[in-house]
């Protein structure tokens, strides 16, 4: 069959619709080039034109706030720039807006540049407390002359020095829109720097207006605390990176690779760790708290192979919260390492979190620091391998009440190492410290094991540095004080032989029991009889036969004493 293709004449309809046709698909093109160059001169223009008023902060820069506090400066930078034998650091803010100045509320500012390092800390880093002949002095730009910076290096547990502090400054010498840079060279030395952060803090006026009695030199150079409500981390870059408009993580100027973004919503965290990350039956975990700051703003999902805890469920039961995790009791990173290429395959995370290594140094387990560092250097690396796009936040945890302190000091400085040797341009690796303003009568139940107020503090450590070194989430804001723990539940008694046996229900994260008892026969008042023991059971002799007894039991955590149990009355026989 042969086909025959035939030419129409007259109108020309299907010449004419061809031509309309190619016309508009040209059209189409040219509107897309157009609208592609428009949006690319707009991204530029963005990135260079001046600060508008009241443009949001994270939408230039992409640095955090704690949570929105309306004091804090608006604008941030640092850049860290290798100048000979020094690393010269410039660090600046400023506020966009009068409105901004006014609300500091009465309260002056406190200014703190630190810069974490790897290698030795205080007089060992090979810097000095005050610039020596040649070596420039700190310096600052704008703040009025008496704001005169000064070195202090601190020996911290985690390499980190306080390089400049500048004195407390009352609103009225601040002025709107005006950039205020903080300089300081760090002299050539042992300590590598790898990153720095500017902390700003509010400090009432009248302390240091000579109203108090203060003394103008302690408020000049008083101490900002670590952490709480009056205290934000406004700037803080890892390894000389930085955020661009877009919000994503970018390499400074000078160098030439790039970071890659993290999805605003939706990425994979997987937490590798042991207890004080599983947590036991009854615990919120410091998972918990995380998950409960990272769903509104970033709705992540929290992957791995367990729900629950070692021993249970939690305080939230696991179904109503992102509670998928990779952690188990007793564990060390030894025994976790070669898990972890499985692991990588399975869950797929975008985010792995790590704090392992408590375990390790146990002397159970007998592994010194520098063991316990090269078993969490092929986790990173095995990670890495499965990943090259992984980006990994690594602990430097407190330890157990066992090791000594100069060995997790060590083990902290060691992962620093680890973490600055194991970072590419596609996957960073950022340590969390874990270990700074942690204090095991507060923030644990037995030397080790976090109570409440240490999950929180954990927690805001991993999101603070999700936030501000991933651009992931909000930073974590004000850390909530311990609470008051739950009073004891179910006590019974059993008296007889003139003995009195006690037991009740234990509690989570309970650091002590303590036992209340009177005579009321005797007209008695109520004198603790037992404490300091975290038995759910309590038991003494000598009562007297046919006398009535009144008894309560209360739980301690944090320092937190709870109410008393329910009142229990018992004959003694």
């Amino acid at each position: 069959m042969r086909a025959v293709l035939v030419r129409r004449s007259g109108s020309g309809q299907p010449d004419v619709r061809r031509r309309r046709r190619r016309w508009v698909v040209a059209l189409v093109v040219a509107v897309a080039l157009i609208l592609g160059v428009t949006t690319t001169l707009l991204v530029r223009t963005l990135r260079d034109e001046p600060p508008k008023p009241g443009e949001p902060a994270a939408r230039r820069y992409g640095f955090a706030t704690d949570g929105g506090a309306p004091w804090a400066p608006e604008s941030g930078r640092l850049a860290m720039t290798k100048r000979g034998g020094s690393q010269r650091i410039e660090i600046g803010f400023r506020f966009r807006t009068e409105d901004a100045i006014e609300r500091l509320d009465g309260h002056g500012l406190e200014l703190r540049l630190t810069v974490r390092t790897v290698g030795p800390c205080g007089a060992a880093s090979g810097w000095s407390a005050a610039p020596t002949d040649g070596e420039a002095a700190p310096s600052v730009e704008g703040l009025p002359k008496k704001a005169v910076p000064y070195v202090a290096v601190d020996e911290g547990q985690t390499c980190t020095e306080t390089l400049v502090r500048i004195g407390a400054l009352k609103p009225a010498e601040f002025t709107a829109g005006r950039d205020y840079t903080v300089t300081a060279e760090v002299p050539a030395g042992r300590a590598a720097p790898i990153g720095a952060t500017l902390t700003i803090a509010r400090r009432t006026v009248g302390d240091c207006a000579g109203d108090s009695g203060s003394d103008p030199a302690d408020c000049a150079r008083g101490t900002v605390a670590s952490y709480g409500p009056d205290v934000e981390e406004l700037v803080s870059a890892d390894r000389g990176w930085a955020f661009d408009g877009s919000g994503c993580r970018r390499w400074f100027s000078e160098a030439t690779a790039s970071f890659p973004c993290l999805p605003s919503e939706g990425a994979r965290i997987m937490t590798l760790g042991d207890s004080i990350t599983s947590g036991a039956i009854g615990d919120h975990t410091w998972r918990y708290w995380a998950w409960q700051k990272l769903q509104p703003a970033s709705r992540p999902n929290w992957v791995g192979t367990k729900t629950e805890t070692w021993t249970g469920d939690y305080a939230v039961p696991h179904d109503e919260w992102g509670s998928r995790h990779d952690s188990q009791a007793g564990v060390t990173a030894d025994t976790v390492e070669e898990r972890v290429p499985s692991l990588m395959r399975k869950v797929q995370p975008d985010l792995v979190l790590i704090d392992l290594g408590t375990n390790d140094t146990h002397p159970l387990h007998g592994s010194t620091a520098a063991d316990a560092a090269a078993s969490l250097d092929r986790i990173v690396a095995a990670a890495q391998a499965a990943d090259p796009d992984v980006q990994i936040l690594l602990a430097q945890p407190d330890g157990h009440q066992d090791v000594p302190l100069s060995v997790m000091a060590e083990l902290a400085i060691r992962l620093a190492g680890v973490a600055a040797a194991r970072t590419t341009s596609d996957s960073l690796v950022s340590i969390v410290d874990l270990r700074t303003g942690w204090d095991r009568d507060v923030h644990t139940f037995d030397g080790t094991h976090p109570t409440q107020a240490g999950e929180y503090l954990i927690a805001s450590r991993f999101v603070n540095r999700l936030a501000n070194t991933f651009a992931f989430g909000r930073v974590y804001g004000s850390v909530p004080g311990p609470p008051v723990p739950e009073a004891p539940k179910k006590v019974e008694a059993l008296a007889q032989n003139g003995g009195l046996l006690l037991a009740w229900q234990r509690m989570p994260q309970v650091s002590e029991y303590r036992v209340y008892l009177r005579d009321s026969t005797a007209g008695g008042k109520f004198k603790r009889v037992g404490s300091g023991s975290r038995e759910a059971t309590w038991g003494t002799d000598g009562m007297v036969p046919g006398h009535e007894y009144d008894y309560y039991v209360t739980a301690v955590s944090a320092g937190r004493e709870s109410r008393p149990s329910k009142i229990g009355h018992v004959r003694a026989s």
